[in-house]
């Protein structure tokens, strides 16, 4: 072989390997994270880490946490069956049609509460993202309420207690009722969200904690949707919709979580029930 021949050779070799190095290089910065790097990189320097459940709640690689097994999805066929059976369901239809997700993990007080204020049908707001249509959005939530109250950088910290979201939302024009869980007794929990879900004019927004209930986490805001007399049951459509789906939940264990202590605020949590004003 002559001298520029094999020169050809070696450029052509040098080009190819060339080229794989390349797509190697390129194919490892794509690569997923590990687990434990994944972790970590989803974890807001914020937020706290709670444990597991104790029945441990196992992460799947394509969706949110499994559902424990004393709640019922309302995507299982028992749950479409129990929300097509109840006779206090008139607040699912309107919440379903706005239903968000909160846009961090503490804006759960903020998603909770435009889902109801849009269901309401009330006038709505100028929307900084929608400039050609009014409509009440976790962006623009804090532009009505006292900074004094509540603003969006605390709110993205610390979330909100039951007695500030109260407050907030008192800045529209809606009615707001706040009921901490113990000023009240089992019977009476279970009579206002009956009573609430029954009606597309009035919107039970329960605040609980989330391991009364066997789900991971702390603190937590979503409304309730439907009542179930037969299993005694409420409908929770969930915010955080990247941890857990809508569920039923046994009102018993929704008493236990709205009873548990809020740290902000040394006060039991409990439901802000959010309507329509009287004429």
């Amino acid at each position: 072989m002559s001298r520029y021949s094999l020169m050809r050779v070696v450029k052509r070799v040098s080009r190819r390997e060339w080229i794989v190095a390349v797509l190697t290089a390129i194919l490892a910065a794509c690569a997923p994270l590990p687990p434990a790097a994944n972790q970590a990189a989803d974890q807001p320097s914020h937020q706290a880490s709670y444990p597991a459940p104790a029945s441990g709640a196992v992460r799947p690689a394509d969706g949110p946490l499994p559902v424990p097994p004393n709640l019922i999805a309302l995507t299982q066929p028992a749950g479409q069956k129990r929300l097509m059976a109840s006779a206090h369901n008139q607040s699912y239809w309107p919440l379903s049609e706005y239903f968000e997700t909160q846009r961090n993990e503490a804006y759960c007080s903020v998603a909770t509460s435009v889902m109801a204020l849009n269901a309401l049908g009330i006038r709505r707001p100028e929307s900084t993202q929608y400039p050609d249509f009014p409509y009440f959005s976790q962006e623009d939530f804090f532009r009505s309420v006292d900074p004094q109250v509540a603003n969006a950088a605390r709110v993205s910290k610390e979330g909100m207690t039951l007695d500030q979201l109260g407050a907030a939302l008192s800045a529209f024009p809606v009615e707001v009722r706040r009921f901490h869980a113990s000023d009240l007794t089992l019977s009476q929990f279970r009579d206002l969200i009956r009573d609430t879900t029954g009606h597309s004019d009035r919107f039970a927004l329960l605040n609980f904690r989330r391991v009364e209930i066997g789900e991971a986490g702390g603190g937590h805001w979503s409304p309730l949707a439907a009542y179930d007399a037969a299993s005694d049951s409420a409908l929770l459509l969930d915010v955080a919709r990247y941890k857990y789906p809508a569920v039923w939940v046994p009102v018993t264990q929704l008493y236990a979580g709205a009873l548990a202590v809020d740290n902000m605020s040394g006060l039991s949590r409990g439901l802000v029930i959010v309507g329509t004003r009287a004429n």
